[in-house]
């Protein structure tokens, strides 16, 4: 516990907020945009995260989420339908077991600007219920330190008046696609998220709001006259103080465009700015793409690390009523 609290002081930015973490932003698209919620060739879509991170420093952080969105009112003749995301997220840190837990409704809307589709707008917005909670009987005082772990275990006099709080949280958020040509996709969106900046002190006399953190992310998809595409993209985050960068790209080949048999591989790099290299690989079969994350740790915390960071999994299921074989690129579509 002692290692975990020295950490958090000596680099107050791995600690803050404790918003959800993922290396795989694109793959996460409810925890990246509530206007993502259904924005998917799909009728239905499942997408499942997990990500495990500082194993190597202390009792890692762990962060699981799930969500499931799907389409209502498909309105062919104005080239537009409504979507609506559900999503559970849980993460826990330190001997605490300091935790968030997060079940939430998105909705949004998408709309084609062109009988082409060269340009699609959506906006949605996303309700959440958060519970935070800690046990206090996990952590150790000084008072309960006589140089040595003899003591380690008996009363102390610290006094704890909350060890959990709820809340609704309210997020909004917008997304454009812009297809000029078959062998060019641009994804562009902004998201904002904690516009009720709750409180997040547990102690109750004193009132220490959530920042509202807004996400900025484009990611493009660039087709050549070969299997292979290339993928580039950048993701930053401003939350109060705090920001991250993220920036890099992955490049996909193909072996099969067929629905029924689509397989593509892909692998990757990103770095996340003054904090970690990060290494991608990914496989897609038939509606199905599976894929694996490391983080290699350059920030500071490094002597500690070993330069070991998080390692993340994620699965993302597509599910389609219509069972006809189709090109997966014979219209324009949404990379998310």
């Amino acid at each position: 516990m002692l290692l975990l609290i020295l950490i958090v002081a000596i680099f107050p930015k791995i600690g803050h907020s404790q918003d959800l973490h993922f290396s795989q932003f694109q793959n996460s698209p409810l925890n990246l945009n509530p206007a993502l919620a259904a924005y998917t060739q799909a009728d239905f879509r499942l997408v499942l995260n997990n990500r495990t991170q500082w194993a190597s420093v202390t009792v890692p952080y762990k962060t699981i989420s799930g969500s499931f969105d799907f389409k209502i009112l498909n309105r062919k003749k104005n080239r537009d339908y409504f979507g609506i995301g559900v999503i559970f997220n849980k993460d826990e840190a330190g001997d605490s077991h300091y935790g968030t837990m997060q079940v939430g409704l998105s909705g949004s809307w998408i709309k084609s600007l062109s009988r082409k589709n060269h340009h699609t707008i959506a906006l949605g917005g996303q309700v959440s219920y958060f519970q935070r909670s800690i046990d206090y009987s996990q952590l150790y005082f000084p008072e309960q330190w006589n140089g040595s772990m003899s003591n380690i275990g008996q009363n102390h006099s610290e006094i704890f008046t909350v060890n959990q709080y709820n809340f609704i949280d309210l997020a909004v958020g917008a997304h454009y696609l812009y297809t000029p040509s078959r062998k060019f996709i641009l994804n562009s969106g902004i998201s904002v998220w904690h516009i009720t900046q709750p409180n997040q002190n547990l102690i109750d006399s004193k009132d220490a709001r959530l920042n509202i953190k807004t996400q900025f992310y484009t990611e493009a998809e660039i087709s050549t006259n070969t299997p292979l595409d290339i993928i580039p993209a950048i993701y930053f985050s401003l939350q109060g103080p705090y920001n991250e960068l993220v920036f890099g790209g992955k490049v996909y080949y193909k072996f099969e465009k067929t629905r029924k048999r689509y397989m593509a591989m892909s692998t990757g790099i990103y770095g996340r700015n003054r904090d970690a290299l990060i290494l991608y690989a990914g496989l897609d079969y038939k509606s199905a793409r599976l894929a694996i994350t490391y983080d290699i740790n350059f920030s500071p915390l490094k002597a500690a690390s070993q330069y070991r960071g998080g390692m993340e999994i994620s699965l993302k299921w597509l599910i389609f009523k219509n069972k006809k074989q189709v090109k997966v690129q014979s219209i324009p579509c949404p990379i998310f």
